[in-house]
């Protein structure tokens, strides 16, 4: 049976339709159906298309590339003979490299995680170990090295494991430090260091490998989704300038000058 398209006559019964939970709204357009949603702040009801999890993960781990390199530029300069007015503490220097190591770390496996869930097919069953799984029961009950292993091979038909295993590693490799991070553990074994093996870990951390290998992963199954492109920036060499603890600090650390880069887009539409 042919339903009617519902018109809203004013601006009332527009309000009316937005509030209603059972009103769903798409966008239609030549490049495909877009979902629209219903989105609320501080009283105010409007549309905005719906965006793509998987970018806004990776854009937030891509955003803080420069800043773990900047983070070590200052520790390095903190171990530089007797400490000064001009540099920061060591230790302060470290906490640094640790919160953004660790938020690159953490949100690349979303970002991850996140885009093979949505590889996972909506209504069909996938087959594994003997029994066919829905979405639902793969995404909460099968661990990340089953999904990644032979769920998302099986529905994408693509596997990285064979095609790139040294990514792949990669990639497992991501999985174990980000639950060393979300579960992390006291580990006294010997004397009173807890921390030592993390600390060490998120400083050696080569997190522009650990980026550009999910972005790799998410492009080789869905070309175009995160892509690079020339741009012009004012960026340049590090230099310290003095620097004011407290919590709202106004820090600068580059000498300015115009270079040309490599920079990174997010196609943010989900189909």
């Amino acid at each position: 049976m042919k339903q009617e398209v519902y018109k809203a006559m004013s601006e009332k019964e527009m309000k009316k339709a937005l509030k209603d939970p059972l009103n769903h709204y798409m966008k239609i357009t030549n490049n495909g159906v877009f979902a629209v949603n219903k989105l609320k702040y501080k009283g105010e009801i409007f549309t905005l298309l719906e965006g793509n999890p998987v970018t806004y993960y990776f854009s937030i781990a891509y955003d803080v590339l420069p800043q773990i390199d900047e983070a070590r530029m200052l520790l390095m300069d903190s171990l530089k003979g007797k400490q000064s007015e001009f540099r920061w503490k060591s230790s302060t220097a470290f906490s640094y490299i640790f919160k953004v190591g660790s938020i690159g770390v953490i949100f690349s496996f979303l970002a991850l995680e996140s885009f093979m869930n949505q590889c996972l097919p909506d209504f069909a069953k996938v087959e594994f170990e003997g029994k066919k799984n829905d979405k639902n029961t793969i995404q909460r009950k099968l661990s990340f090295e089953d999904k990644f292993k032979t769920i998302i091979p099986a529905v994408t038909s693509k596997n990285l494991i064979e095609d790139h295993p040294r990514k792949a590693k990669i990639i497992i490799d991501i999985k174990k430090l980000r639950d060393d991070l979300v579960h992390l553990k006291e580990n006294r074994i010997v004397g009173f260091v807890a921390y030592e093996e993390i600390n060490n870990k998120i400083l050696n951390l080569d997190l522009k490998k650990i980026v550009n290998t999910v972005k790799f992963y998410i492009n080789y199954h869905t070309p175009k989704t995160i892509q690079n492109y020339k741009q012009i920036r004012n960026t340049g060499k590090a230099r310290i300038i003095k620097q004011e603890f407290g919590e709202d600090e106004s820090k600068q650390y580059f000498k300015e000058e115009v270079k040309e880069f490599m920079a990174t887009k997010f196609n943010n539409e989900i189909k």
